[in-house]
């Protein structure tokens, strides 16, 4: 029974936000074109590495038409390992945002207080969180309070599947309609 427990909690906390993320990304990027609108999940996933080893290798000419969060998931490897990371990311800063926001009295606060030594922190602060990010399963193995965690990390994974899945859908049914 606390298998079954662990498997809930897991999906409820991390498969379905991860899900609901790359949904989000994948339809994003399959709609401004930048992946091919297939139903075959493989391709996909090569269209994702090639994404990747496309944006390692122009780093300085960047061909590439990446939006930034493109862009950034391309930085973390992109596929799934990129995709959580990113979340991981956005997950910190904007934990880390609101809580600066908090400690300075409000956004008014905030903004009375904002100057140049606030701005140095809140860049050494992201570079931080990017290197978070790119080592997300330390991150979150130290927030996840369990023996479980490959039923978390599991969990992430299908999440990540059948966001990749519901965005190809998606986009098939929208394009299948406009025709």
């Amino acid at each position: 029974m606390g298998l079954l427990i662990e498997f809930f909690w897991a999906l409820l906390m991390v498969g379905i936000p991860i899900g609901i993320f790359t949904l989000a990304i994948v339809w994003w990027a399959l709609q401004r074109g930048h992946f091919q609108e297939t139903l075959d999940i493989k391709a996909l996933g090569r269209e994702i590495k090639a994404m990747s080893k496309n944006k390692k290798k122009n780093k300085k000419e960047d061909k590439l038409d990446l939006h930034p969060v493109q862009k950034q998931w391309a930085k973390f490897g992109g596929g799934f390992y990129g995709i959580v990371a990113l979340f991981t990311y956005v997950v910190v800063e904007v934990t880390e945002i609101i809580g600066m926001v908090i400690n300075f009295g409000g956004f008014f606060g905030f903004l009375k207080q904002l100057g140049l030594d606030v701005i140095i922190n809140m860049l050494v602060e992201a570079l931080t969180n990017f290197i978070t990010a790119m080592v997300w399963p330390l991150y979150w193995m130290d927030r996840i309070d369990t023996d479980q965690t490959w039923v978390w990390f599991v969990m992430a994974y299908v999440g990540y599947w059948l966001g990749l899945k519901l965005a190809q859908i998606l986009v098939q049914r929208q394009r299948g309609t406009e025709s």
